[in-house]
């Protein structure tokens, strides 16, 4: 399916029913409150989940520790009738359906035709306030196109939905739903459910503006508004009460209002975030759909909430949150709108207790953050291999707290905050490395990197030099604090300088060549060219079993250590890295693409610049990997194309030394204009071909 990309909007006339998924993750709206998939609300539903809508950090056990995020009920549902017949079965022409990255607005046209030949036009309009984040509104518009005759809009709030939990082998398929919701209690114009275990409820309410049914002539309109406000047992109050008083409000302003103040809060959002490119539209306009992305999906007001791997467009991954928060997204908010990248990791903060817990569970100190969390910390992944062992998590954590506090300069986030984080992980990683006695060198057993094809193994260098840093970073931590604070001991930080300085890291001088683990080089050799010829995953077609003893990287991880790390590796070090890594790598995850952009135009390799910064940056829009249809927008995807942008081709790079710009604009950019926050204040970065590039420290917001 081709969809028009221009600058500020997303079109599409494809109505047929074969990309109607596609369409639905590609149209999806969220405003961080909440999210829903691009359906129709006229649409009839052919089952009880796929029309999808999420509250952020709105979860419910699917089994004992277990939870998915929760399908929400329906409160788009609607039927059209024209002359007594249902809208939706009729045959449709003139299809067109477009997403104004602007406002955030979702419009949907078409003609249906009966066996008469009488003709009716439908016109929707959906928005979820980024105002007034508890609010979203409809307008519906129906046309007599060629006759005279009676027009019925009917529209109320389904509550039969379900959730169909997708399992974390991304081979298994589960046609197996769960009715997570008890019996509504309905009243004129709303209702209120709780989840059936933790007795979780949310209050959905609508309001109605305009007549239901009217007799029109030819050429004449049915307007018909709906406003909706949805709270749940997460806000602070009676959802039932808060609900029924902020749809009376709403629909006391009306849609058009609304609109307007919808409309000035996104004016208010691009102001900080966009980033202007002297190219072709269609890619001003990709860039521009992963910004809309990050920026709606993002719970902006909610410290105890985070994002999820399909933010809020799926439920992919039982709506859980991985690294790609803090090492793909993180960076986005950091520089655009520092209050939210707070929140994000005030989100960590307050589910430490649960990573304390966790880490007790294996038998070791500290706080060990989870693979997959949800509303609480404690792990939802169900691979063992991964859910064990992945636990460079913990240090991508406090490596996203340490560059808050470096790029903000928030001193209090440090002393009430990030101070305890790096203490606890700290804890976490004297524990969890073992001591080589023979050789006096500290061995990290038993992982798995960021790199999951080469299985479980030791001494992974990412996860080693991340928890390295995290142990330095406890240690800095420590001389301000002072003695007595957390009750750290001298030994405790001696262990963590003697740790940090002895764990075993795989360099050869000879060569520049930094190795990704123990093992890597003593597996089987092959050339990725003869078995892979697109962009979907190979463990499609291999084995997953196969594939961890071939010499092939799934995404990046040496690579994607140097990309968090600039300043730490030589360009030697970067470029042997490269010549080494990149040619094995499969890239079978979308977070690979984007980082691979990021280090080829550091490393001033134009081609695969171009190449993977375009497989990225249009990795949903033009459906890359083949699996947004079915799977959502993949947020991670989102953060590093945004990172590949500013921190590759831009070269904007922020730490102790400062905010610098060395800009490696490829041909196909020929000039960048954003704005980005450092040290609290506003900065506009301008950048052409053959100029230095201009920062500006002294605008208004």
């Amino acid at each position: 399916m081709e969809l028009k990309i221009k600058p500020w909007r997303i079109e599409t006339t494809d109505g047929s029913l074969e990309t109607k998924d596609f369409r639905e993750s590609i149209f999806c709206q969220a405003n961080g409150y909440m999210g829903m998939r691009g359906y129709a609300p006229e649409d009839r539903k052919v089952n009880n989940y796929s029309r999808a809508a999420f509250l952020a950090g709105f979860y419910e056990y699917i089994r004992p520790g277990i939870t998915d995020m929760v399908n929400q009920p329906d409160v788009s549902s609607t039927t059209l009738l024209a002359n007594g017949i249902d809208i939706s079965a009729l045959p449709k022409e003139g299809f067109k359906q477009v997403l104004n990255m602007r406002d955030g607005t979702l419009y949907r046209c078409y003609t249906a035709e009966d066996t008469q030949g009488r003709k009716t036009h439908v016109a929707v309009t959906r928005f979820l306030s980024m105002a007034r984040r508890h609010v979203a509104a409809f307008r519906f518009e129906v046309t007599s196109v060629n006759h005279a005759g009676t027009i019925t809009i009917e529209t109320g709030i389904d509550s039969a939905v379900e959730n169909l939990p997708i399992s974390d082998n991304q081979l298994n398929e589960n046609t197996e739903t769960s009715r997570l919701w008890g019996e509504p209690e309905v009243h004129t114009g709303g209702l209120y459910m709780e989840t059936v275990v933790s007795k979780r409820g949310v209050a959905a309410e609508y309001r109605v503006i305009g007549n239901k049914s009217a007799v029109l002539n030819h050429g004449e309109t049915a307007v018909l508004d709906k406003i909706v406000a949805i709270y749940s047992f997460r806000d602070e109050g009676d959802p039932r009460s808060m609900a029924i008083q902020a749809a009376d409000t709403a629909a006391t302003f009306g849609f058009d209002a609304l609109l307007a103040e919808n409309a000035e809060a996104w004016d208010a959002l691009w102001n900080t975030a966009d980033i202007e490119v002297d190219a072709d539209e269609a890619l001003q306009g990709a860039i521009r759909y992963n910004v809309f992305s990050l920026i709606q999906t993002a719970p902006h007001n909610d410290p105890h909430a985070s994002i999820g791997a399909r933010g809020l467009s799926h439920g992919r991954y039982k709506g859980c949150t991985f690294w790609d928060t803090e090492i793909f997204m993180l960076p986005f908010y950091l520089f655009t709108n520092p209050a939210t990248a707070k929140n994000l990791l005030l989100y960590r903060y307050h589910t430490m207790q649960d990573a304390i817990e966790s880490a007790s569970r294996f038998s070791l100190t500290g706080a060990r953050y989870s693979w997959m969390a949800s509303d609480t910390g404690f792990e939802q992944c169900e691979t063992w291999d991964t859910g064990c062992c992945e636990i460079h998590i913990t240090a991508d954590i406090a490596y996203a707290f340490g560059r808050y506090i470096e790029v903000t300069g928030d001193e209090d986030f440090f002393a009430q905050h990030a101070a305890e984080v790096y203490i606890q992980t700290a804890r976490y990683w004297a524990s969890r490395f073992t001591y080589d006695a023979a050789d006096d060198r500290y061995n990290l057993l038993f992982v798995k990197g960021p790199d999951e094809y080469c299985g479980v193994t030791n001494n992974n260098l990412y996860t080693v030099k991340m928890a390295a840093h995290n142990l330095q970073l406890a240690i800095s931590a420590m001389e301000r604090m002072g003695q007595g604070f957390l009750n750290v001991t001298d030994e405790e930080i001696n262990r963590w300088r003697e740790i940090a300085s002895k764990a075993v890291v795989r360099y050869d001088a000879d060569t520049c060549l930094y190795h990704q683990d123990d093992v890597f080089h003593l597996l089987e050799p092959i050339n990725p060219a003869d078995y892979k010829d697109d962009n979907t995953p190979l463990y499609h077609r291999i084995s997953f079993d196969r594939l961890q003893r071939y010499q092939v990287l799934k995404q990046a991880d040496v690579l994607m250590l140097m990309a968090l790390f600039p300043k730490n590796f030589t360009d030697a070090q970067k470029q042997a890295a490269w010549s080494h890594y990149e040619p094995k790598t499969l890239h079978d995850s979308t977070l690979s693409f984007g980082a691979h952009a990021l280090m080829a135009a550091t490393l001033g390799i134009a081609g695969k610049a171009e190449d993977y910064f375009y497989k990225s940056c249009f990795l949903d829009l033009k459906n890359v990997m083949a699996n947004t249809a079915h799977e959502g927008i993949h947020t991670a995807a989102l953060g590093i194309t945004w990172q590949a942008l500013i921190f590759g081709f831009a070269g904007l790079w922020a730490d102790g030394d400062g905010l610098h710009c060395d800009p490696k604009l490829p041909q196909w950019i020929r000039g960048m204009r954003f704005r980005v926050f450092h040290k609290g204040r506003p900065c506009q970065i301008r950048i052409k071909h053959g100029e230095e590039a201009q920062i500006n420290q002294h605008i208004g917001t």
